[in-house]
């Protein structure tokens, strides 16, 4: 079989496809905006190829490919089926080394450090993130501007005149043995609220150090506040993002294909609850009186029945939830995004505003 040729056939619709090896195993699922250009791209002759792509390319036998209304459709049901599924080349080309935490160990007198694994040893973790880069600056801010210990031996060593971070004045010198639990907590208890987001002080003071560092030329100086602070802003993005999905956000996306065609999407965390393609065109013309129809039916039959869970996400569903959450951003221009509070959704007029609220921003860009 001719793959390249075959693939040339296939249409030029958002989809996904699956390859499969010599015995019909499938080895590897992806999506595409155009299925077309993306399965030819595979069977091209490339030389700047990652070796774990080429490898996968060659086992490539057969393939088959479902076509979907959106793009947005196919990465929906491509995060379902490499769940399904578990292929292969799926799994070997990403990076479990990718997800990043923060983690403070129950421990008396703890550190901040990084990992990339969560276990269940009662320290408290933060993330996950994606730059090792920026979770290490912004580490090294806290161990600036905070006296928390920076020892890097694997226990507390005691030593009558404190380790050089003490004589330096940048740590609470718990290596001399005088330092309360109680006191080195409320530190701690600070750098978790900064970690969290809700220190906005400590962000403001941060920019003030760099600003006043640049007046005064002191460019290594901004360099490095500089570096902290997009540090610190990764980590309140990605948190964000963690603890939207833990408390499984219920978004609406309303994909605005064409002027008479809209695709309804209805998402809580990483999971489709609903998707409902409208057709407005009527008679000639164009009547919204259908999709607000499908959006209150949609709302009312799936918000009402699905309990809120914050327990139970797996690593794989905060991925799958970023991930969309990220498509969402990126295509801004052409699919609205609405965040529904369970408290809009308890009775018939609450359902109401909110189909109102939506069908209000849609309209002048369906025109």
């Amino acid at each position: 079989m001719n793959l390249l040729e075959t693939a040339k056939e296939l249409p030029q619709n958002p989809g996904v496809y699956m390859m499969r090896d010599a015995i019909g195993n499938i080895i590897y699922v992806g999506k595409a905006k155009n299925l077309k250009h993306r399965v030819s791209q595979y069977f091209h002759n490339q030389k700047d190829r990652a070796p774990k792509v080429a490898e996968m390319i060659g086992h490539i036998d057969a393939f088959n490919y479902l076509v979907t209304d959106t793009e947005l459709d196919a990465l929906i049901d491509e995060c379902r089926l490499i769940k399904e599924l578990q292929p292969r080349y799926n799994r070997l080309m990403k990076n479990p080394q990718k997800y990043i935490y923060l983690k403070i160990p129950a421990e008396k007198f703890p550190k901040v450090t990084r990992v990339h694994q969560k276990t269940d040893d009662g320290s408290v973790y933060l993330g996950p993130f994606t730059s090792q880069h920026r979770v290490d600056m912004a580490i090294q801010y806290l161990n600036e501007f905070y006296p928390i210990r920076k020892c890097t031996g694997p226990g507390l060593v005691k030593r009558n005149h404190g380790c050089l971070y003490y004589q330096l004045g940048s740590c609470l010198g718990v290596c001399t043995g005088q330092v309360e639990a109680d006191e080195y907590r409320i530190h701690m208890e600070k750098i978790i609220r900064l970690l969290k987001g809700n220190d906005k002080d400590a962000v403001s003071e941060l920019l003030q150090k760099l600003n006043t560092a640049a007046e005064d030329l002191k460019f290594e100086k901004a360099s490095r506040y500089r570096d902290y602070y997009f540090g610190l802003k990764h980590i309140f993005a990605k948190q964000q993002l963690a603890q939207s999905s833990s408390k499984n956000k219920t978004i609406l996306a309303v994909d605005l294909i064409d002027q008479k065609h809209y695709k309804i999407f209805l998402i809580k965390g990483n999971k489709l609850l609903d998707r409902k393609m409208v057709n407005t065109a009527s008679a000639n013309h164009v009547d919204q009186s259908e999709l607000i129809q499908s959006l209150k039916d949609i709302l009312t039959d799936q918000l009402v029945s699905v309990k809120s869970s914050s327990s139970g996400l797996t690593q794989q569903d905060l991925d799958e939830a970023q991930i969309i959450n990220s498509y969402l951003k990126k295509h801004i221009n052409n699919i609205l995004s609405f965040w529904i509070p369970s408290s809009h959704l308890k009775d018939a007029s609450g359902i109401d505003a909110t189909v109102k609220k939506i069908v209000s921003r849609i309209t002048p860009l369906s025109k």
